[in-house]
């Protein structure tokens, strides 16, 4: 007799779309296939998400959550260079191909658009990280932030573009830009 207790019906169905909306896409993936794969009915379905884009939000939601989970544990990071380090093995792992995020902005391109304003702020939730982190060490934080936010962008797009092959480098690039906003604010000697 099989004691294992089945998650419940909610939690199926937002463990295969995390698996197929950040594999195959949001618009490739029909409600019929998650309902098969999660083992729900129709009725089920509709009474935990009143649509597919309640479900996308609830995806979304819950791939913001476990990012900033995974960076604050086991303690959060205490300066950029232990975040930068957190960001670069994430990206690392074998089962990351790219982020979530970047790829649904580019299945939803319009800037009005609910999913893609999601990931707006999603990227600017961690521009704010960021340049909390920044604060004392560069004049301008928000800029600092934003253009660290695209050496992280650029490798989880490389990671995108080639999969497992190449592993993707987060820390030094990404210091490299905070260098050079130290060097942008300090005086200049005549």
């Amino acid at each position: 007799m099989n004691t294992q207790t089945q998650p419940d019906p909610r939690q199926r169905i937002l463990d295969v779309v995390d698996r197929l909306f950040y594999t195959e896409g949001v618009r490739a993936t029909g409600t019929e296939k998650i309902m098969s794969l999660a083992k729900v009915a129709k009725a089920t379905f509709y009474h935990h998400f009143e649509s597919k884009d309640a479900l996308v939000l609830a995806y979304l939601e819950n791939r913001d959550r476990a990012l900033w989970d995974y960076l604050s544990q086991p303690t959060p990071p205490k300066d950029l260079r232990e975040a930068l380090t957190k960001f670069e093995q994430y990206a690392n792992r074998p089962e990351v191909v790219g982020c979530p995020f970047l790829r649904i902005a580019t299945e939803f391109p319009d800037t009005a658009h609910p999913f893609h304003r999601l990931a707006i702020e999603h990227q600017n939730k961690i521009v704010d990280y960021l340049a909390d982190l920044l604060k004392s060490l560069v004049t301008d934080k928000r800029a600092a932030a934003a253009a660290i936010l695209g050496v992280i962008d650029g490798a989880f797009s490389i990671r995108m573009l080639y999969g497992t092959s190449k592993e993707v480098l987060i820390v030094s690039p990404a210091e490299a830009v905070f260098k050079s906003f130290q060097s942008a604010g300090a005086p200049r000697r005549r």
